[in-house]
């Protein structure tokens, strides 16, 4: 929506004032009058309107939820463009046409001033919010995730009403529909209505089947396609219609059914779904491996990508071996690394690539769910597979990283496999290494610099065994052309590599410096605790709106054996199997 209904005259008022410039990122108070009528508590309440013209009913309805004129509104315009941003003052004089004398605009597109407690102060004295149509992706951009976000979830907590249009409808759901029909592009909502996506302008733009693909994609989520001048009025469960047209429900299928469809009307009621996602699976077993971020050429031979899976799938097919006939996640992880490691395809181990000094500098590590415990190791030269030693770190120590000649005296102790650096040499890697160093001698990389397709490497596997134990592990051999000494994400729990038994096994591959920055690994099993998200859900907040777009992407498996592959570099060399009978190997992006 681009406008307010004008309940006086019926006219649908178009925003054309521009926010002056003071005013733009900042708090502004409007004709804040004495308040004596308090408002009760109550449950919660949104109202969700499909954009459009709003009719007196969804206005009244509004209106009457946030207190009438005893109602202290904040107004979020943020959807807009920066030109179609409402002035203050007609934003007052708009909503105290609809007896509401208390209003205040609340705007930013800076996260750091969304998490500042100046800013939010409104939203907690606020007994109302109205979030006004536009893009939902500007909303997302500066609130998801911030301290607005937080403070929207503590107002309907607390009995106030949370309303909004269009994109303030689609807001409003934890799994959003950003854009794209009929193939819809999901980001995250504010989460205020859990275990739904909303879709917005439903009928009027035959959205229907994006809806639809967008709840096949999250089971457990149910589908609310709202249509142009209708509301939606939710509290806690119970669900009203009103207004002019239809509201579509999509629930998932049960039983290999197709999706159930209903369509209701004004005045018709219902109660929200209670399904949560998350249901566990019948999966005994799960194993997930990446071979790194990045794919082959688009021309590149039928050969030479047939070599490529045949990596992937003896990499597998020995994880595989070893949980499906009882054995342990750990066992698992470490022997299908150890293969990759081998294999001078991919760059851990045999086909490390070449840092700047002309030599090779290994990372590994690797977690217990059960436990959290973990061992890694960083910078060794002479460790034929560093994945082992790692394991030793966390079995025969009480350290979880080992570096540089620490870590090589370590080796000599336990008696692992010891190389001559130059066994991790190939020609393959010798080659492009040679370019690397020829092109950033020309222009230096930035210090937040996506990595191109031949500087991605790293191998990865996670793992859920017939004991309910996941492990997940990661090994490398780093950025093309890095500095002497640099330490990547691989080897840091947290960053490259995470697992935990209540939430999932991580492992990253990309540039490391971003995973670091963001401890993307125990930022997706945080997300999937403390906010009950799926797996994917997590995985591709963390990638997609924490980190930039091409810097690279995780393999995951949750304690219910779901695994997840999620990536923004060009393409992923990956592979799954469990015991459901899924056994995947994926490289090109399009697969």
């Amino acid at each position: 929506m681009k406008g307010f209904h004008n309940r006086k005259t019926g006219m649908f008022i178009r925003r054309t004032m521009r926010v002056p410039q003071m005013l733009c990122g900042m708090i502004v108070a409007l004709l804040v009058t004495d308040v004596s009528l308090a408002i009760e508590p109550r449950q919660g309440t949104l109202v969700v309107v499909g954009g459009g013209q709003l009719t007196d009913e969804i206005v009244g309805r509004f209106v009457e939820l946030a207190g009438g004129q005893a109602a202290r509104l904040v107004v979020i315009p943020t959807a807009s463009s920066d030109s179609g941003l409402p002035d203050a003052d007609a934003v007052a004089r708009l909503w105290r046409e609809r007896g509401i004398r208390n209003t205040i605009l609340l705007h930013t597109r800076d996260r750091e001033q969304a998490n500042e407690a100046a800013f939010v102060a409104p939203l907690r004295s606020a007994t109302a919010v109205w979030i006004s149509g536009g893009q939902q992706s500007r909303l997302a951009a500066a609130y998801v995730g911030t301290k607005v976000q937080s403070e929207l979830q503590a107002l309907l907590k607390r009995g106030g009403v949370i309303g909004g249009t269009s994109a303030g409808a689609a807001i409003q759901s934890g799994v959003m529909i950003e854009s794209g029909n009929p193939v819809p592009r999901i980001s995250r909502g504010l989460d205020l209505l859990p275990n739904s996506i909303i879709d917005q302008h439903f009928l009027r733009r035959d959205r229907a089947n994006r809806l639809l693909s967008a709840v096949s994609q999250y089971p457990g989520h149910a589908g609310l396609g709202v249509d142009e001048s209708t509301a939606l009025v939710v509290q806690g469960r119970h669900a009203t219609v009103i207004g002019n047209s239809f509201v579509v429900v999509v629930s998932e299928s049960q039983a290999g059914k197709p999706l159930r469809l209903r369509t209701l009307r004004h005045g018709n009621e219902f109660e929200l779904g209670t399904s949560q996602p998350n249901r566990p699976k019948q999966v005994k077993w799960a194993i997930g491996i990446h071979g790194g971020a990045g794919t082959v050429s688009k021309d590149a031979s039928p050969e030479t990508v047939q070599t490529w899976r045949n990596g992937l799938r003896a990499a597998l097919e020995k994880g595989k071996s070893i949980v499906e006939a009882g054995g342990t996640s750990l066992d698992a992880v470490e022997a299908t690394i150890r293969i990759l490691e081998d294999n001078p395809l991919f760059n851990a181990g045999k086909g490390a690539v070449f840092n700047s000094a002309g030599g090779h500098e290994l990372d590994s590590s690797i977690m217990d769910g059960r436990t959290l415990d973990g061992g890694a190791v960083a910078g060794v030269t002479t460790v034929k597979n560093p994945i082992s030693l790692a394991r030793r770190v966390m079995d025969k120590t009480r350290h979880v990283l080992l570096a540089g000649q620490g870590a090589e005296q370590f080796a000599t102790e336990q008696k692992v496999d010891r190389v001559e650096n130059a066994y991790f040499s190939t020609e393959r890697r010798r080659e492009i290494w040679n370019r690397v160093r020829q092109r950033e001698s020309v222009k230096p990389v930035s210090r937040v610099s996506t990595a191109r397709p031949w500087q991605y490497g790293t191998v990865g596997c996670v793992a859920l065994d017939s004991h309910g134990n996941l492990a997940a592990g990661t090994s490398t051999g780093g950025l093309n052309n890095k500095k002497f000494g640099r330490v990547g994400d691989s080897p840091i729990l947290g960053a490259g590599t995470y697992a935990d038994n209540e939430t999932c096994a991580v492992s990253a591959t990309g540039t490391g410096e971003q995973f670091i920055r963001h401890t993307v690994t125990a930022q997706i099993s945080q997300l999937m605790r403390h906010r009950s998200w799926t797996l994917k859900q997590s995985a591709e907040y963390v990638l997609h709106e924490r980190l930039n777009k091409g810097d690279g992407g995780v393999i995951a498996v949750d304690l219910h054996g779901n695994i997840e592959w999620v990536y923004t570099s060009p393409g992923m060399f990956r592979a799954a199997a469990s015991s459901d009978g899924r056994f995947d190997i994926r490289i090109r992006d399009e697969e």
